[in-house]
């Protein structure tokens, strides 16, 4: 059941990003899609974390939550942020998801193997948090949206700093 939760999970963080284009919903709403305007800091849903985001992300992703399939065996309110495509063509792309896992339910998930589902950047409290990114840049070169993902993907201390537990 695991594995099969995994294997949902790394398409839905590895893949195309997700494309929707409903309209912003309400926060409660598990599928809430919001566009973020500015700033760098980001409230998780349920209040657990912040994300410092890079200012040079602003104005150009958006923040969706992943349904119960695509997270797996995260807790609820696992988010993935999407670049949003200048060509209107162009689907949305994951740039980062961030997920958080009990202890046991992240020990069940490294113990079956192959690779994870993110890099654990931080244990707190029996919660472990998780950061995924995008293995390739999925815009053709040298279209202006390969090179502004390019420039947006996280470096290794970013990732590393980008959770913070409250």
């Amino acid at each position: 059941m695991t594995k099969r939760c995994v294997a949902l999970l790394v398409p839905a963080i590895l893949a195309c990003g997700r494309a929707s284009e409903a309209p912003p919903q309400s926060a409660a709403d598990s599928a809430a899609t919001t566009v973020v305007p500015g700033g760098s800091r980001f409230a998780a849903p349920d209040g657990s974390y912040v994300l410092e985001l890079p200012t040079r992300w602003t104005g150009h992703y958006r923040v969706d939550s992943l349904s119960t399939a695509e997270r797996g065996g995260a807790r609820p309110g696992a988010l993935v942020f999407s670049y949003l495509p200048s060509d209107s063509t162009m689907r949305p792309q994951a740039l980062a998801v961030v997920a958080v896992y009990d202890s046991a339910a992240w020990a069940a998930v490294r113990a079956e193997g192959g690779p994870p589902p993110g890099d654990s950047v931080i244990a707190r409290s029996g919660r472990v948090y998780v950061v995924a990114q995008a293995q390739s840049n999925p815009f053709p070169q040298p279209s202006a949206d390969a090179v502004l993902f390019g420039l947006l993907q996280l470096k290794p201390a970013e990732v590393m700093a980008m959770v913070l537990p409250r």
